[in-house]
């Protein structure tokens, strides 16, 4: 039985292969399936974490990705841990694995040592009842949900995932990463209504309501229950909102928070001056998404030679340098370092605006045209969207910026609305879960207008029913047709951050965004 990779369909983990290096969140599990029965000696007091932007919801169903479901690791435990540096651990599940091909059936094998917070054991039906819940109450990242039609009990400790197309992503499915393995429990599921203000996990934290201000902080305490709690390192984790990078950066100098999880490449130099670990991890592509493919409510996004002159406008390499620190110009989705990454694709546009006026000319646009685009404060949005719209303009299409600041939910209800038939926002991960989340899903958020076209869905079909040897072929080739298809304008790329400060086995940042933020303790 291989060792879990990011690579889909060999991923399956037995608690036996314990030898396995494991830089889980959950930190190394001092035995196969034990829980131990103390409290950590290296416990510290409180660990202090400074976010950019507030958790859309409480609810894990109703959060979205990234940093901000750091108080979804914190309540509650995965079935499935996704680690930092791209291999997976057990969390509720000890073992799992597509059964048969065609990424069209999966089990998992839950463990029996396990209780949420108040007690109650965690069970099959438990996990079964959690993801009916999610597949019931539809949120931010559905989209991942893809294929998934339900899920049954097969015996007293195996869940079977049924699905009617293939999903070849359901390790990161149901680890934290998407929200979709933290299992509720069943207090929880009885009142739905109170997810959005409690948690009802079980995690090796509880959320203590009493300290805690949404939108400003969140407090977590050690939960006594929790079934790997010997390698618990803090009695008490603060989340902090602080919006402003150098406002946060701030902070961790002075010694107010000791991850700074609004990090930029621009301001590696300051943390490091400050005494500060700088991890770098896999990157991400701010880019324009033309979301509107069809001209619903913009008809010259319809036409792909428009859309194609719009990508013949933007000066990458001048963009690139202005916003400085590690970006690179790029004119792919696919972040360097993705299974998609073709390099031949970075030169795929180059920066011509008299070829991209000619094109608007004969695509019947000589006067250009106008239109709106959302943006947001946070990753150095804003400033990609004024650059952009800077550009656009010399060839004669004016953007108007609506920027909804650092309001995450304002963003997507506004999406939603088909008013914007443009977005500015960054792209990351590997192709089939960037695809999930950015263009081929309709249920996320990212792709209101439900975006068609034979040659882009045909290859995110191919990807999706792919051997594993085949894998990386298929995700490349799907890269190249959103490419021809210019359904996005892709500016730069560059990689995440985030700076600690006083931590000791701090790890990485994994190609799915994943933190080993369990494993994290303090410095000796």
């Amino acid at each position: 039985m291989s060792t879990p990779t990011t690579r889909p369909r060999a991923w399956r983990r037995k608690a036996a292969a314990c030898a396995a290096v494991l830089l889980a969140a959950t930190a190394v599990l001092s035995a196969c399936g034990g829980s131990g029965s103390g409290s950590s000696s290296s416990a510290g007091d409180t660990l202090t974490v400074g976010l950019n932007i507030k958790p859309q919801s409480l609810n894990p169903g109703k959060n979205g990705n990234g940093g901000q479901n750091i108080v979804q690791w914190l309540a509650y435990e995965p079935l499935i841990r996704s680690n930092s540096d791209g291999t997976f651990s057990p969390g509720l599940a000890t073992e799992w694995g597509y059964v048969g091909e065609g990424n069209t059936a999966f089990e998992m094998t839950i463990r029996t040592d396990a209780t949420f917070a108040d007690g109650t054991p965690v069970t099959a039906q438990s996990v079964v009842d959690s993801i009916s819940y999610y597949l019931a109450n539809p949120g931010p990242l559905s989209h991942y949900l893809t294929g998934i039609t339900g899920a049954t009990v097969k015996d007293d400790q195996t869940v079977a995932v049924a699905l009617d197309k293939p999903n070849p992503i359901l390790p990161i499915v149901f680890s934290q990463n998407a929200n979709w393995g933290d299992v509720i429990s069943p207090a929880g599921l009885a009142a739905p209504d109170k997810l959005t203000s409690e948690m009802f996990g079980a995690g090796a934290y509880t959320m203590d309501t009493a300290e805690t201000v949404d939108g400003d902080h969140y407090t977590f305490v050690k939960n006594p229950k929790y079934w790997n709690k010997d390698e618990v390192h803090y009695k008490k984790v603060v989340v902090k909102v602080l919006p402003d990078a150098n406002s946060a950066l701030q902070a961790l100098r002075n010694g107010q928070i000791q991850v700074d999880m609004n990090a930029t490449g621009p301001l590696s130099d300051q943390a490091k001056s400050a005494g500060a670990d700088v991890i770098e991890g896999p990157g991400f592509v701010q880019a324009v998404y033309l979301m509107d493919r069809g001209g619903e409510a913009l008809e010259a996004f319809g036409n792909p030679e428009v859309r194609k002159a719009l990508n013949h406008a933007v000066d990458r390499d001048a963009i690139a340098k202005a916003l400085g620190g590690a970006y690179r110009p790029t004119a792919q989705i696919a972040p360097k370092g993705s299974d998609a990454f073709d390099a031949s694709l970075d030169d795929a546009y180059d920066y011509d605006p008299a070829k991209a006026k000619q094109m608007l000319a004969d695509a019947g646009y000589p006067d250009g045209f106008e239109f709106t685009m959302l943006s947001l404060s946070v990753l150095d949005t804003d400033t990609v969207a004024q650059a952009v719209a800077q550009q656009f303009e010399k060839v004669g299409v004016k953007a108007t910026i609506k920027s909804e600041g650092a309001d995450i939910n304002k963003y997507i209800s506004d999406m939603a609305t088909k008013k914007y038939p443009a977005v500015v926002f960054n792209a990351g991960t590997d192709m089939f879960p960037n695809a999930l989340q950015n263009f081929a899903s309709a249920a996320s958020p990212l792709n209101p207008f439900a975006s068609q076209g034979e040659e882009v869905i045909g290859a995110f079909d191919a990807l999706a029913s792919a051997p594993e040897d085949g894998q990386q072929a298929a995700a490349v080739a799907l890269n190249k047709a959103v490419s021809d298809q210019a359904w996005f304008v892709p500016v730069a790329g560059t990689s995440t951050f985030f700076f600690a400060k006083g931590i000791d086995d701090v790890g990485t940042i994994g190609s799915s965004g994943a933190l080993d933020v369990l494993k994290w303790r303090p410095k000796s």
